[in-house]
Order: structure tokens, then sequence, then C-alpha cells
């Protein structure tokens, strides 16, 4: 069979770069495969990606040499409208692709630009929208959308075009738990149903993995290994951790098993491959764990008191909102797209001006407190890195905070303590050797450390970061939360807003729900994940370590059990299974 993608020896350097991208690339991708790619940040997965539809060499430009077939189209020697009813992009942010003001604009956008006959636009309107659930929308303002919706009408856009191949780059990056579960399943039916060629490059590996024919794994431009996701976690998950990939974590889970002596007749990869190995042979007992408690002797970091808050335009983001933080405390901000979380942390920050009597830092009303002000206690990292960058090469954007807090001006000599102090920054997030680059042209992940550190490196007691990991191989994102554990060790509060449930449990002390604009759940990690109620009111999906754990499970949890280490505590081992 023919593959329907395939590149030879292709290698790429950027305009202005001398070093490639892509090194002697070769893959083969068949009509009908659903294939994930992961690798490393900086491995070429985005690149790889904008060679398939023309992207490269037609806008971005550069060297690039090799063969590059797309459902039997040589793609070097076409312009890229050409292969515009051959594959379909749809990239990480959706507010980047979409340029019309209604639904249905955008989804007609493309094939109106070619032509097609008014009564067929027509109809790939109702159809694409019906295939991505969103049928009944076509008179919306695209920007009164959520993100999720935002990335249905995106994917929609693309389906217009008739498209034998979907290619999806980071697309659910932005987007909560359930709004991403909405895509996954999207794609399964395209998949499925639709007959569909679909490739993806996600980090979300665990709800997705279950879906995908093959994975394959980028390193340094090449593919070094490709295959089943069974074949390839079970055989490489030790050089795709030290990779700093994410790989699921009931894969993980399972190589701790073996390495206790457990033996599995299929290698799992999802929770339902892991029950069907497990059940009957594995049971998970109470988890028995000192009591928590507060310590009253410590003061609270932020206090918030009947906090409601309506946009200009009416719309209630927040209604009556209470609770603590004390200091030393992490603690994880979550809810979906809309439910007033940065709304909420934007008051905290001053950034919007809370009513008096409202908010409270270290003991102090901040309604009349200026921002600036407020930097000098919390540090602030926004969920845009590009919005908050503004300086001209990385180290500068490092140190510009030091700069201003020291009274450096344009064409002093730096003192030596703050070259030491941003040279430092940057070795810890791995982006030392690019201190000479602009911001701009760093990769999303890249873009998202730079911002941390800048924000951070005044040493603030508060620090609050929204959506710190979006877009991060799973080294980066460790090592921005290894960061934030050292903060708190040294007594600094760290408050993240996230849809990473993962790291939530690996590394937050409590959360707070928030839903529709209101507070719905404040306590423990653990506590959450056996309030079933709120994670469906709030629409969280569960990790999967917790729904194993409650499946596997003789007794009614009271306490979720939400780690690997967790499980393996917790878990009693049946001597005839082994």
């Amino acid at each position: 069979m023919e593959p329907i993608i395939q590149l030879k020896n292709v290698s790429y350097t950027y305009e202005d770069e001398t070093e490639p991208v892509l090194k002697n690339l070769s893959l083969e991708i068949y009509k009908g495969e659903f294939v994930l790619i992961v690798g490393p940040s900086g491995s070429g997965k985005s690149t790889v990606c904008q060679t398939f539809n023309g992207i490269i060499p037609n806008v971005l430009e550069g060297t690039i040499e090799g063969e590059i077939k797309v459902d039997d189209k040589d793609v070097l020697n076409l312009e890229l409208k050409d292969l515009s009813t051959s594959m379909g992009l749809v990239f990480q942010d959706p507010d980047a692709q979409l340029c019309n003001i209604y639904v249905e604009d955008e989804v007609a956008f493309a094939p109106e630009n070619l032509k097609v006959h008014p009564d067929e636009i027509r109809n790939r309107i109702v159809d694409s929208l019906e295939k991505v659930g969103m049928l009944g929308f076509e008179h919306r303002k695209v920007f009164e959308l959520s993100g999720g919706q935002k990335q249905k009408v995106g994917i929609a856009s693309v389906l217009a075009m008739k498209p034998k191949i979907l290619v999806l780059d980071n697309a659910t990056a932005n987007l909560d738990p359930q709004a991403t579960k909405d895509i996954f399943d999207l794609l399964k039916v395209l998949h499925q149903d639709y007959g569909h060629t679909i490739v993806v490059v996600e980090n979300k590996i665990d709800d997705l993995i279950h879906l995908v024919d093959r994975l394959l794994v980028m390193e340094d431009g090449s593919v070094i290994s490709a295959g089943s996701p069974q074949h390839v976690l079970e055989n490489s998950i030790d050089k795709l951790t030290e990779m700093g990939l994410w790989v699921p974590e009931i894969s993980e889970l399972c190589v701790r098993l073996k390495e206790i002596g457990f033996n599995f007749n299929q290698f799992p990869i999802s929770v339902e491959d892991a029950v069907a190995e497990l059940k009957g042979r594995w049971e998970v007992n109470k988890l028995v764990e000192k009591p928590s408690y507060n310590d009253e002797s410590i003061s609270d970091a932020i206090t918030v008191k009947h906090l409601t808050y309506h946009y200009p335009n009416g719309t209630k983001a927040l209604y009556d909102v209470n609770f603590s933080i004390k200091k030393g405390e992490f603690v994880a901000i979550l809810g979906t797209n809309g439910s007033g979380k940065t709304t909420l942390v934007k008051h905290l920050m001053g950034i919007i001006s809370p009513p008096k009597g409202s908010v409270f830092v270290n003991g102090k009303d901040i309604h009349k407190r200026d921002l600036l002000e407020m930097t000098d206690h919390i540090g602030y990292v926004f969920q845009n890195p590009e919005h908050q960058f503004v300086a001209d090469n990385v180290f500068e954007e490092t140190i510009y905070s030091l700069k201003v807090k020291n009274k450096v001006g344009r064409g002093h000599e730096l003192p030596q303590e703050i070259i030491d102090e941003g040279n430092k920054a940057l070795n810890m997030i791995n982006l030392l050797d690019q201190k000479d680059k602009h911001p701009f042209v760093l990769s999303g992940g890249e873009k998202r450390r730079l911002s941390v550190v800048a924000s951070l490196i005044l040493g603030q007691d508060i620090v609050i970061l929204d959506e710190p990991t979006t877009g991060q191989d799973y080294a980066s994102a460790t090592k921005l939360l290894e960061l934030c554990h050292d903060l708190q060790s040294q007594g600094k509060t760290v408050i993240m807003i996230t849809h990473d449930i993962r790291l939530v449990c690996k590394w937050a002390n409590s959360a707070i729900v928030m839903n529709n604009g209101q507070m719905i759940f404040n306590g423990g990690v653990k506590e959450l994940f056996v309030q079933d109620h709120v994670l469906k009111k709030a629409s969280l999906i569960e990790p999967p370590i917790s729904q194993l754990a409650k499946a596997l499970s003789n007794v009614q949890l009271k306490q979720g059990i939400i780690t690997i280490d967790q499980f393996i505590q917790t878990a009693e081992r049946v001597k005839e299974a082994l």
C-alpha cells in the first residue's frame, strides 16, 4: 500500500538559522491511520507538520532538501492552495487561525476563496458543523465562543475543504479537560466513521493514546522510534522518560509493577487495559495516612471575602467567593474555560481592582494599592507569554524587572550580580544557550519557561501562575513545578491555575474549584477526587490512577489515590498472580 504522506531524507533550516531543525528525516503515514507524534520541545514536531501542507517552504522560508509527497502530490513543487483539499492543519491557538466574525463565514471562507459553488458551500457548512457538534451555531459570533468551541469551528473550517488528512498541532493545549475530551472524541468519530487519516502532535497522551494506531517518536529533527503504542511504550518507556516526554500514567505505573514481579499478558496503555489485566489479581485497600489539619498559627497569605464581579457588559464573572490561603501553601485553581479562574486571580493581583474589604494580601486590604506596588509582593505569570514580553532578547527579558527595581537605565552598565542572576535563571530552565535570541522566535514551551523566570526573578513571597505548563513536554513542566516546589519549601505561597490534573495530583496540597463564577470546592487534592458530584459539575476529568484505584478497590475510598506512589503503597498483591 502506498503511503498518503511520505518524506524522504528531508532536511530543513529556518531562515537566519544555521542549524537544521529537520535532519535527513524520513517517515511514512498510510491512508486511514491515526498517528501520534511525540518528542521533546524543539525536536521538530511542529516543523514537520508544516511541511505536510506546504507552509514550509511556501510561507516560512528557509533551506529545504529531500522529497515530500502528500496524496500523490509533490509538495515542494506546488503552491499552498494546491494542497488545501488534501490535508488541513489545525493549530494550537484557535484565535490565530480564525479570521471572520460569524461561524458560518469562518467555515465558508476557504471554499469561497477556491470558488466552490454557493450551493455546495452551504452543504459543506452544514456537514462540517454537524460533524463537530456545532450545528445551530452558524450565526454566533466567533469571539463569543469558548476556547473549545473555537477549536471545533477551526476543525470545521478545515473539514469544509473535504481533506483526506487532518493534522492537529497541539490543538488542545489551551483547552480545559472536558473540551479536550470533546475534541478527542470528535477525532475518534472522524477517524472511525468517516475514514480520515489523522496526525496529531499532542502532550495530553493519557486521553488520546487508546485511539492511536501508531506512535512516532522524534528527537533532534529525526524519527527515532515508530510502532504500535503498546510496542513503543513497553520497549522504550525508559528512553521516552529520559527524553522528558509525557507517557501514559497507566503505563508508567505498570512499569513499576513489572519491577516488583507482576507480569502482563498485554502491556496496558489505558485504564481499561489495566483493569482487564489487574481485576481479580490485585486489590486496592484504604489509604491510611495521618489526618490533615490546618495549623492556625500560620497566617493567611491571601483572604477573599464575598468577592463578586461583573464585567462592564454585564456578564457575571464571580459571585460571593470566599476562601483563605495560608502562607506556604501550594494551591491549584481548577475549572473549565470561562469558570472565573483568571478573573479571580486578577483580583488577587490587583489587575482588576477589588471592592473594598474583599481581598486581603498579607492581612492588608488591597483595594487602593496600585499594580506596581503589588508586584513587590506577588509575581504574576500570564496565560499567554507573548503578552508580557518587553525586551529584544531572552537575557534582557529575564532581567528586566531586576533592572527596573535597581533603576538601571538604558545604556547603563549592568551590575555583575544582575548578570549572574539572569544567567542562573536561564540555566535553570535550559535557555542559557538562547540568551541572545528574540523571545518571539522561541518555541511555545520555551516562551512559557521564559515568562515564568522573568516574572519570578524578584523573589516575591506569593507566586501566581496562569496555565504555566501549557504546551510543555514532561521534562520542562517538571522543571517548572520543581521550581515552584522549591519556592514553597522556602515558605513562599504558590497559586496555580491549571488544567493538568496529573501535575495537580503530584505537586499541589489543596485545590479551589470554580464553576460559573462560584467556588464549589475548597480543600485537599486527595479529597477532591472522591467528590464525584464536584468533578461532574466542574467537568473535571479524573486522573487515570484514581480511576484505576476505584475500579480495583474493595472498599469505598474516603481519600483519592491519585499518584503512582500512593497506588503502590496501598495495593495488596495476590501471591498467585505473580
